[in-house]
């Protein structure tokens, strides 16, 4: 019996023993899927992390986005008023483009209509020059006559001197007129000189660009008289006061910085006002602009 039972706890021993080695094995399998089940899930916290961190990112992005797309929208509605703005400037100066041909038309009208009425003036008075001409031939010849008739006659003294002093004072009231006549003619192709030089200022400044010392050769002409003779003067940059210079030289001078600088001549006229006419004045000043300065030269 005790054999018997002593071969049963051995059997039982050795289940026993089965049982707990398979127990350990399980203990060590459990173990190692336990250490596994640990990485995966610190690799899942560290694949949260990430995730979390995209996802911030991406958020960051999308506000980023949503700040483009508001900063694109605001550019938009910009661009369009500009655009508006553009068109309605673009308008406005269409306008003024239509305007300006408009008034250049009438300006080349009636710088046309001036140049004829100077034409016409300038004939008159050329027909006045002429008339004043025969009309001394006609007092020299009335005088020829009269002392023809004093020859013929035999006037005497007191009559010859009242023709002498008749005709003296019909020679004197022609010359006061002939002298008014010329002086209205004068008055009238100044008036008409001035206002052709505004006019033309005035076209010139529709149709051309400003005349401007920038880049250019500024020589300094000046012109005065002393009684009845002309004085001229010229300074040319650098130089610190201006140089006597009679027409002759002057007009050499001119001459060779005109060669020199071409279009790059600037000349800056001084006519001066006291001892010069109004006149004298604008025609010195036209002829040295219309002979030597870039500006008048096209």
């Amino acid at each position: 019996l005790l054999a018997s039972e002593k071969a049963s706890l051995g059997e039982q021993l050795v289940s026993v023993s089965g049982e707990k080695q398979q127990l350990s094995e399980d203990k060590a399998a459990l173990a190692e899927t336990s250490a596994e089940q640990q990485q995966q899930l610190l690799a899942l916290a560290r694949l949260r992390e990430a995730l979390a961190t995209d996802l911030t990112r991406v958020q960051g992005a999308l506000l980023a986005l949503q700040a483009q797309q508001a900063d694109l929208t605001t550019a938009y509605q910009t661009q369009a008023q500009e655009k508006g703005s553009l068109s309605q400037a673009r308008d406005a100066l269409a306008l003024q483009v239509t305007s300006l041909e408009v008034t250049r038309g009438s300006l080349r009208t009636e710088i046309s209509a001036l140049r004829e009425e100077m034409g016409g003036l300038l004939r008159v008075a050329v027909s006045t020059e002429r008339a004043l001409e025969e009309s001394k031939l006609v007092g020299e010849d009335l005088s020829t006559r009269l002392a023809a008739t004093a020859l013929d006659y035999k006037l005497t003294k007191e009559e010859l001197a009242y023709l002498r002093a008749e005709y003296a004072e019909e020679a004197a009231e022609f010359e006061k007129q002939r002298g008014l006549l010329v002086t209205a003619h004068k008055k009238e192709l100044d008036i008409l000189r001035e206002r052709h030089s505004t006019l033309e200022t005035q076209y010139n400044r529709l149709v051309r660009p400003a005349r401007s010392t920038v880049g250019r050769h500024v020589v300094e002409v000046r012109f005065w008289k002393e009684g009845s003779a002309r004085r001229y003067s010229l300074r040319q940059p650098g130089e610190a006061a201006a140089r006597p210079v009679s027409e002759l030289e002057l007009h050499q001078q001119l001459g060779v910085l005109k060669a020199q600088y071409t279009d790059k001549l600037y000349t800056k006229t001084i006519p001066d006002d006291h001892s010069l006419t109004h006149g004298e004045a604008w025609s010195f000043t036209s002829h040295i602009h219309n002979r030597y300065d870039y500006y008048y030269q096209n």
